[in-house]
C-alpha cells in the first residue's frame, strides 16, 4: 500500500517536472526567442520568478520519493527503470543548476534597457540548456511510467 502511494506520487511529480519543461521548450523559449534585447530580459526575470522556488522543490522532492519507491519496489525490473527515472532527475537537477540557474542570475544582473552585446549567445547557451533538461525529465517520466507498470504489473 505504502508503495503504491508513493509510486502514484512520483509519477504525479516526474509527470509535472517533463510537464513542465515540455511547457517552457515548446511554448516560452521560442516566445522569449522572439523579444529584442530589453523585452527579453523582463520577461526572462519573471518568469524566473515563479519557476525558480518551486521547480527545484519538485526535484527534490520527487528524487527522495524515487529513492523509497525503489527500496520498496519488490521486483529488479521495476528498481532498473525507477532508478532511470531518477538518474533522469539528478540530470535535470544538474543541468539546471550548472547551466540554467547560473544563466539566470547573469541575466538578473543586466540593465534591461542595455543588455550585453553577447546576450543573444547567452539565450541560446540558455535554450540550448534548457532542451537538455526538458529531454531528460520526459525520458525520467517514460522510465516513471515504464517502472510503476512493471511494479504494478
Amino acid at each position: 500500500m505504502a508503495v503504491d502511494i508513493l509510486l502514484a506520487a512520483f509519477l504525479l511529480l516526474s509527470g509535472g517536472l517533463a510537464g513542465v519543461l515540455f511547457a517552457v521548450e515548446v511554448a516560452i523559449v521560442p516566445t522569449v526567442g522572439a523579444l529584442p534585447g530589453e523585452g527579453y530580459v523582463q520577461v526572462h526575470r519573471l518568469l524566473d520568478r515563479r519557476f525558480d522556488p518551486l521547480m527545484p522543490r519538485v526535484n527534490k522532492v520527487a528524487l527522495v520519493i524515487c529513492v523509497g519507491v525503489i527500496v520498496l519496489a519488490g521486483d529488479m525490473w521495476p528498481r532498473v527503470a525507477l532508478a532511470l527515472a531518477g538518474l533522469c532527475i539528478i540530470g535535470v537537477a544538474v543541468v539546471s543548476e550548472g547551466w540554467n540557474v547560473r544563466i539566470n542570475r547573469d541575466i538578473d544582473a543586466w540593465d534591461p534597457a542595455d543588455p550585453p552585446a553577447d546576450w543573444p549567445r547567452v539565450r541560446t547557451r540558455w535554450a540550448a540548456a534548457n532542451r537538455i533538461r526538458a529531454l531528460l525529465a520526459v525520458a525520467g517520466f517514460v522510465a516513471a511510467i515504464v517502472g510503476a507498470a512493471l511494479a504494478w504489473g
